[in-house]
């Protein structure tokens, strides 16, 4: 049996949305009415994310640095140790998010962590506003579907796929799962679907739900 493990990030690995610390120090507080609307469903995470982020002119070093030292961003407990089980394991970690992959990248250069697959949205730095795009297992743009298409390559290329998230849109990967580690909003949406799902608080408790599941 093939495993791969789908983890998002922001809320996941961090403990809070990354973005969101940008988008409050870059943009203020009028970002948040295109949250509303994409947290209503109407419009999709790439209308979301191409409008708020627009709104962001500093350049990347500026962002980096903020979120490198900013006391809101924090690493969930346990994360090196899921990744240390793992790669004892032999599966594969794949991380997709919503986020922006500058500072992912730079965050887990920051902790140490190289070697794994990443996939979020592009960005392009430009004194007239970041532009960002999802760009879908076979390189066109997505707008909607984003991490589930990941899931479906994973499976294509014959892996069970392992997810692990917190937000509502990580019910779509969530589903085509073989288990879900869940907390939060997509806890809570996993016990409305009846997804088979196990909650979590941090990665120690992934790391001893995988050994219960019985994989090998």
């Amino acid at each position: 049996m093939k495993i791969a493990v789908q983890c998002d990030f922001d809320g996941t690995v961090t403990e809070e949305d990354v973005s969101f610390l940008l988008l409050d120090t870059y943009v203020g507080p009028r970002w948040r009415e295109y949250l509303i609307e994409y947290t209503e469903g109407r419009i999709p995470v790439g209308t979301f994310n191409k409008k708020v982020f627009g709104m962001m002119k500093a350049d990347r070093q500026t962002m980096t640095e903020l979120v490198l030292n900013s006391e809101r961003v924090k690493i969930r407990p346990g994360f090196h140790e899921m990744l240390e089980y793992c790669s004892q394991k032999d599966f594969k970690v794949v991380i997709v998010s919503n986020g922006l992959i500058f500072y992912i990248e730079a965050i887990l250069k920051y902790l140490g962590v190289d070697g794994i697959e990443v996939h979020a949205a592009e960005n392009h730095f430009s004194p007239d506003g970041m532009t960002v795009r999802y760009v879908g297992p076979d390189g066109a743009e997505m707008e909607v579907g984003y991490k589930e298409a990941y899931t479906e390559s994973l499976q294509k290329r014959g892996y069970d796929v392992i997810y692990i998230g917190n937000g509502a849109s990580d019910v779509h990967p969530a589903r085509r799962s073989i288990h879900t580690f869940a907390t939060t909003d997509l806890l809570e949406k996993c016990r409305e679907e009846d997804i088979d799902c196990t909650p979590f608080t941090d990665f120690r408790d992934v790391v001893n739900g995988m050994e219960d599941l019985e994989l090998y």
